[in-house]
This record gives structure tokens, sequence and C-alpha cells, in this order.
């Protein structure tokens, strides 16, 4: 089936200047599948690979949209795993890619044993409806004890703590072993995710749900890419990824400079 890149981008870009909008990830995730869901497969797979080349290029409306498309866990609660497959189906059809990585179901390359004692002791002690409670405090030394909490809930409520600091933030973007979910908190966190710091301690933890850090990758600068591509704590598929947009930089630079 023949698809019409230009209906594509026009489709695209509309529905993600109409979402971003919303405040909070998982609405933005909600009100995209509602547009998107009456498309056809092979239209779907040609927007989202608008989206990831659009991103890829450091378009700031294709970088909002696909961080919202990579949620694929979210995303198969909207449009349904039938329809993600078939998605997945044409794209792979179609050699997207960049849109089959995305898609692929890659765990975390690294989890927590269930022995590694991740958590501040006393805190530990506390019911989850108390920790709950304590991520609202103004306390900075039990700010500083609850970064190393594991349940996503309670991140949850610390990251929109008006005392929370970019630093803090990192803290818990860095923190390892950690739990996956709680990563994905701060992926899903319209504040936060801004920071670049943020964005690039999630890629280099190898905690880090596999889809959110390739999803990341756009917004790094080649360096940070060369590094990435280098450190082998991490999944070899993010190393691929990086390695693969290093050399699209090496490649543009020189097609400018025959020019």
């Amino acid at each position: 089936m023949e698809v019409d890149r230009q209906k594509a981008e026009q489709i695209a870009h509309k529905a993600i200047r109409e979402i971003v909008t919303l405040s909070e990830h998982r609405q933005r995730c909600y009100a995209l599948s509602k547009k998107l869901c009456r498309q056809k497969d092979e239209m779907l797979a040609e927007i989202f690979h608008v989206v990831s080349e659009g991103s890829r290029k450091k378009e700031p409306i294709y970088q909002a949209g696909y961080r919202v498309i990579s949620d694929m866990a979210l995303l198969s609660q909207y449009l349904g795993p039938r329809k993600l497959a078939g998605v997945y189906a044409a794209a792979r059809a179609r050699n997207y890619q960049d849109v089959v990585r995305m898609m692929s179901r890659i765990p975390p390359w690294r989890v927590p044993g269930d022995a590694e004692d991740l958590e501040d002791k006393e805190l530990k002690e506390k019911t989850l409806g108390e920790r709950k409670s304590l991520a609202r405090t103004r306390d900075r030394n039990l700010i500083n004890r609850l970064l190393h909490d594991q349940n996503p809930t309670v991140i949850y409520i610390l990251l929109q703590n008006s005392i929370m600091t970019v630093k803090e933030v990192v803290r818990v973007a860095s923190k390892r072993p950690t739990n996956p979910q709680v990563l994905a908190q701060l992926y899903k966190n319209l504040k936060w995710i801004t920071y670049y710091s943020v964005k690039k301690a999630l890629l280099n933890n190898p905690y880090c749900p596999t889809q959110l850090a390739l999803s990341l990758m756009h917004y790094m600068l080649e360096q940070d890419l060369v590094d990435i591509a280098e450190n082998e704590v991490l999944h070899p598929k993010i190393q691929e990824a990086a390695w693969e947009q290093v050399q699209e930089k090496i490649k543009a630079r020189r097609g400018e400079a025959q020019e």
C-alpha cells in the first residue's frame, strides 16, 4: 500500500501541535492515541517514521511527539497491542529501522536483584501512605533520603515538590541499581525531562527502560553520543543507535564541506 508522505507529515504536525498544550505525559499520550487510532497501520508507520526523523534533526515539535510515541507501554494501553503489531509489521516491511527499534520490546539492560538494599533503611519501615505523605515535605534532609525510594508513586509525588532541584533529580536519574519504573517517572515528568542533564543521566543509566533511553538519543550532543557508543555498561542497542547518529553527523559535515 502506497502512503502519502506529505499527508503523514501534515497529520503528525497537526496532532502534535494540539497535544503539546497538555501538562501531563499521560494526557498527551491519550490525546495523541485518540487522534491517530483511525489511521491505517501503514499510515501510522509513516507518521511514526516522520516523527522519528524530525526528532533526530532536533525539530522541537517532533522531539515532543517522539517522547510520546516512544512510550510503547502507555501507547499500547490506548491503541491496543493488535494495532501496534500491525504498525510494527508495516514499519518492518518499509525497512523503517528507527521505528522498528523504537517499537521492539527490549527490557532494561540491568534490573536490581532482590537482595540489593536500595532504600533508606528507616524510611523503608514506613508504609507506602506515610512515604507518599513525606514526599511533600519541606525538610531538605528528608528529601535527600527520599531520593532513594524505589516506589514510582513516591517518586512521582516527590517530583512535584516545589523545593526539588535539578541536582537532586539528576541524583535520582543516576542512581544504580534502581527500579526502572522510578526512572520512567522522570521521563514522563514534563518539567524535569526538559533539562539536558536529566536526559543525559537517564540515557547513561543501564537500568533505564531501553525504549525510553533510545528516545532521548536525539537530544544528545555529538561528544556525549560518542561516550554513549563506547559505554559498554549500556544496552548494545543503545550503543548501536548512538554510533549511527555519530556517523550521520560526520556524514552531514562532510557533505557541507563539499558544497
